[in-house]
């Protein structure tokens, strides 16, 4: 089986040439986005993109954290996009548990139901859903769009917890089960700890799906002082219109957190991929 995957000397280059280059493709965007955000007036940018800037600028940061109001729009997506990423996580891992451990009549028909979400996308039912948080007075609120976000992610999220712990053995649990443990502190004290790379995954992926959500907050919200910082970069566009060093300097900040997110969850991340899909 290993050799299947064996690479020769030159199979080895031609990966690690392909790799490369495909990370310059990535990465070369970021650099000028980089290179651009420390230049000191906007006719830097214009006369020479690709070129160091005369005179590192970092007053274009403070400039687009304060003077665009950006320090509301990023605590904005903080607040959405980390409650958003408690309730996936907490929901998708005890429908997981219930799911497969507990089956019942009509669980899989649940699961089944779980997966159409995976398939059709959720704007498909935008009406539907924008009528319903009118009605409970949540249209323009924080809440009602961390509820339709989260909403939105627990199909794919419940799908990677049931693989995973389908993949778990449930001796553990039958011996807990055995000394008298009831099915939440099952759940709690056993489950969570085992299924841990895969809401290392869930969170991962719903953390950086919500923070770069744009559509939904666009629909369901409407004075600015609610707007993520997806929108708030939208807003910072149009009151700095041609204004790029700014614009190049608001654009890393909103990339900092996701960054930080990947670097913090990579390996749980990976492990959480590989894993679910391999039986023990």
């Amino acid at each position: 089986m290993d050799k299947l995957f064996r690479l020769s000397r030159k199979e080895q280059l031609v990966v690690q040439f392909i790799l490369i280059a495909w990370a310059i493709v990535v990465l070369f965007p970021i650099g000028v986005a980089v290179i651009n955000s420390f230049k000191p007036n906007l006719g830097e940018v214009y006369r020479g993109p690709l070129n160091l800037p005369s005179q590192w600028s970092f007053s274009n940061y403070v400039e687009a954290w304060v003077g665009a109001n950006f320090s509301r729009y990023f605590l904005n997506s903080v607040i959405i996009s980390g409650f958003t990423v408690v309730i996936v996580t907490l929901c998708a891992s005890t429908t997981a548990f219930v799911l497969v451990r507990m089956p019942f009549r009509g669980s899989t028909l649940i699961f089944g139901c779980f997966m159409l979400g995976v398939i059709i996308p959720i704007r498909l039912a935008l009406a539907p859903l924008f009528v319903t948080v009118n009605t409970l007075s949540l249209l323009d609120t924080l809440t009602g769009v961390i509820l339709v976000q989260s909403a939105s992610m627990m199909p794919v999220a419940v799908f990677i917890m049931t693989a995973f712990l389908r993949s778990v053995p449930s001796e553990l649990e039958d011996a807990a089960r055995m000394d008298g443990a009831l099915p939440f502190s099952i759940y709690w004290r056993v489950v969570l700890p085992l299924i841990r790379p895969a809401i290392a995954t869930v969170a991962l992926l719903t953390f950086v799906q919500s923070w770069n959500e744009y559509f939904l907050p666009l629909i369901f919200l409407q004075s600015p002082e609610n707007y993520p910082i997806t929108l708030g970069i939208a807003e910072f566009r149009s009151q700095f219109a041609v204004q790029w060093h700014l614009m190049f300097a608001g654009i890393l900040i909103m990339l900092v957190p996701t960054i930080i997110a990947f670097v913090l969850a990579s390996r749980q991340f990976i492990e959480g991929l590989t894993q679910g899909g391999v039986k023990e």
